[in-house]
């Protein structure tokens, strides 16, 4: 039988998953019974871990480039992992309970992955942190991961697939920002024609939303393109080189980071600005050539408020 004891171990033990693959083949009724208790331990903590990874991945956002480093982050990454297999094993968020609750109960039907699929998602999830904010931080971080399986490089069919697609990482740049969810969408929108003229080369798509350029200061990876830029007023095809992302949630994230460390933004994110404010702000200190960039914004917004 499966030691039932608290000692949860190292969060990488190969050896343990080898002995729970062995009860799970075991015909032994009791012997089951405890590999399900353990797998169902193994997938919460699996999802507590990719829980953390979003919450990391939207907070690196304001976190200064001064202050982090790769091994910081390999080290921090190790840490979440373990603390999400202890939060698992001491059963502080009930996800396995459930999971083995219902598992039990429809042992005898072929539900079991649709089963365990709909606990994952089950937003009723509580974390070991401030109680007001537990249900808010999971119900967005399910969303995140959701959004995620959505393909980078897919072609979206329709602008209400774009936006909603896109929501939760409007959501998150929206709070960091203190604007309006729709504003952000509407730019992306804007920019690559709700998502199907989003920059890209022989390698794939850019991943890029905003159309942000890749400056010298610039360090990741870019993509070449002809390019509409006005100069006094006046529209003058260019090539200029783009930044390039791993996801939209990647370009969402740098977005914040592109207006909170350019100083000419300053002046309009220090203000508690309603959405208007905020895209006529950002365009006036430089943020696209187009003349008519603010107003264009701001009627797409008003077609995504109306959907």
């Amino acid at each position: 039988m499966i030691n039932n004891s608290n000692d949860i171990g190292f969060v990488h033990d190969i050896a343990s998953l080898d002995k729970l693959r062995q009860s799970a083949v075991s015909s032994d009724e009791s012997d089951n019974k405890e590999a399900l208790k353990a797998a169902a331990k193994q997938f919460e903590s699996i999802f507590t871990t990719m829980l953390f990874k979003s919450m990391r991945d939207a907070n690196s956002a304001f976190e200064s480039d001064l202050m982090k480093s790769q091994n910081q982050d390999f080290y921090r990454q190790m840490q979440d992992e373990q603390m999400a297999s202890e939060l698992s094993a001491s059963g502080s968020l009930g996800l396995a309970d459930m999971i083995v609750a219902q598992l039990s109960a429809g042992s005898e039907s072929d539900d079991s992955e649709l089963i365990m699929r709909n606990a994952a998602l089950d937003t009723s999830l509580s974390l070991p942190v401030d109680q007001s904010k537990a249900g808010e931080f999971a119900d967005e971080a399910l969303s995140v991961m959701a959004a995620n399986k959505v393909q980078s490089n897919s072609r979206f069919d329709s602008p209400e697939q774009f936006v909603q697609t896109l929501q939760p990482y409007a959501d998150r740049a929206a709070k960091a920002l203190g604007v309006d969810p729709s504003i952000l969408i509407a730019q992306a929108a804007l920019e690559t024609g709700w998502g199907k003229k989003v920059i890209q080369n022989s390698l794939g798509s850019s991943n890029n939303l905003f159309n942000i350029k890749a400056d010298r200061s610039w360090k990741g990876e870019k993509v070449a393109t002809q390019t509409l830029e006005f100069h006094d007023n006046v529209p003058v095809k260019e090539k200029a080189a783009f930044r390039s992302y791993n996801s939209y949630e990647e370009s969402f994230n740098d977005f914040v980071r592109f207006l909170n460390q350019n100083p000419r933004y300053e002046a309009t994110l220090s203000q508690n600005n309603n959405s208007e404010s905020f895209i006529r702000g950002i365009h006036k200190a430089g943020y696209a050539t187009d003349p008519k960039y603010a107003d264009k914004v701001l009627q797409v917004k008003e077609r995504i408020d109306n959907m």
